[in-house]
């Protein structure tokens, strides 16, 4: 019976993924940077957030953003001041003389950041949207994976935990989940980042243990 609450409860969250035409998420955010959505509201842009077409991002001179595009595994990094709107594919300069620098991510870490739970204060508190893991995956081949990924990033790169830590959210290894995000932790005890991470983890656990009760 758990088993069925879970994948009914993964099912369902995945559902309200797609329904939202979520296209990519925020990886990385440093310095000033406001998002306007489509009803034209605008907040600060905070990490881990989920983007969708026509939003835009503000950027004053001395930001920094990092996105992903999950159609394509399109990798953005922007730095300075300028403004952007968010495609399908890729972002689009509205103003400013902003380049990006590109990078093509494979698509077995796209697929699992774009299960990340979601920083989004758009959706309802708690909510996270991620899907049930394909049959045959195990742990051994998710670290792998991890392994592979991390030894070609660079050393600042956080994606590869990214990728490690929504497949241990999937195959429901909650504790290997709080034991890494405390190792990301103990190695950067300042990073605001990794705050975010453990908060959004520690809802998303939350909630689906509250599932299979």
């Amino acid at each position: 019976m758990r088993r069925i609450l879970w994948g009914t409860f993964l099912a369902w969250f995945s559902m309200a993924a797609w329904g939202a035409a979520e296209v990519g998420l925020v990886t990385a955010v440093a310095g000033g940077i406001k998002l306007q959505d489509e009803k034209k509201a605008e907040s600060d842009l905070k990490s881990f957030i989920k983007l969708r077409p026509g939003d835009r991002l503000k950027m004053d001179g001395t930001a920094r953003l990092q996105l992903v595009y999950f159609d394509g595994g399109r990798q953005e990094t922007w730095q300075g001041a300028g403004q952007l709107e968010v495609g399908a594919k890729s972002s689009s300069v509205v103003q400013g003389g902003l380049r990006p620098e590109v990078k093509v991510l494979p698509p077995i870490l796209v697929k699992q950041l774009s299960k990340t739970p979601s920083a989004d204060e758009n959706v309802k508190a708690g909510m996270i949207r991620m899907r049930s893991m394909p049959a045959g995956v195990t742990i051994d081949s998710i670290e792998q994976n991890y392994a592979g990924l991390r030894e070609k990033a660079e050393a600042s790169d956080r994606n590869p935990e990214l990728y490690l830590l929504s497949g241990y959210f999937e195959l429901r290894e909650f504790g290997r989940v709080e034991k890494l995000l405390g190792q990301m932790g103990e190695k950067s005890p300042d990073d605001p980042e990794i705050r975010m991470l453990k908060a959004l983890y520690a809802r998303a656990i939350s909630n689906a243990r509250m599932a299979n009760r």
